[in-house]
Formats: C-alpha cells, structure tokens, sequence
C-alpha cells in the first residue's frame, strides 16, 4: 500500500473521523434499542446476545493502528457510516487506498 505513512494533519483527521464513525454507529446502536418494544423474558437474553455480538463486532472494526486505519475507514465507508466526501481529507493516496479496499467507487 502506498500510504502507509502519516503526516501530523492526517493523523489528527485520522483520529476525528474515527470518532465520528464510531459515535455514529453508536447512535444509531441506541436508536435500535430504544425502539425495541421487550415483553418477555427471553427477549430480555436476546437483546444481550445481540449486544454481545454488536460488541464483538465494533472491537473488531474499531482498530485505531495506523496500519490498520485504511482498512477500518474503508470498512467504514462500506458500512455508510462515513462518506468519501468525509475521506477526502486524509488526501489523494489515502483515499485512493480506501476506496480500492471498500470496493466503492464514487
């Protein structure tokens, strides 16, 4: 991968995006729960397997190594919880790399 070094300006967009992404997805976490009508008891253990996995799967995405990050935001983008507009700031290289790894085009 050709970006694989970060300047000083990158790594602070690196970081604001990463935030931004995963309090998004957060939001949109509580949003879900909050509309789940429980009224049983094993929709109680439900609810905890889906957060167990939720869980998981945040732990996963959420890989602040910057040799990790253009995975993470490509994942990201995938996921529609940022945008290519968004991306453009960590510059040309970087995004090119997001997008090949994404598979999103424009």
């Amino acid at each position: 991968m050709r970006g694989e070094s970060w300047s000083k300006s990158q790594k602070k967009h690196a970081r604001e995006l990463f935030d931004l992404a995963l309090e998004r997805e957060y939001k949109e976490l509580i949003e879900e729960i909050n509309t789940t009508k429980i009224t049983s008891r094993d929709e109680v253990w439900e609810l905890r397997d889906r957060l167990n996995q939720k869980a998981k799967e945040m732990d996963r995405r959420y890989d602040y190594r910057y040799s990790q990050l253009i995975f993470v935001f490509a994942d990201l983008l995938r996921e529609g919880y940022l945008s290519l507009e968004e991306l453009n700031v960590l510059g040309e290289e970087k995004l090119d790399d997001i997008k090949k790894w994404s598979g999103v085009s424009e």
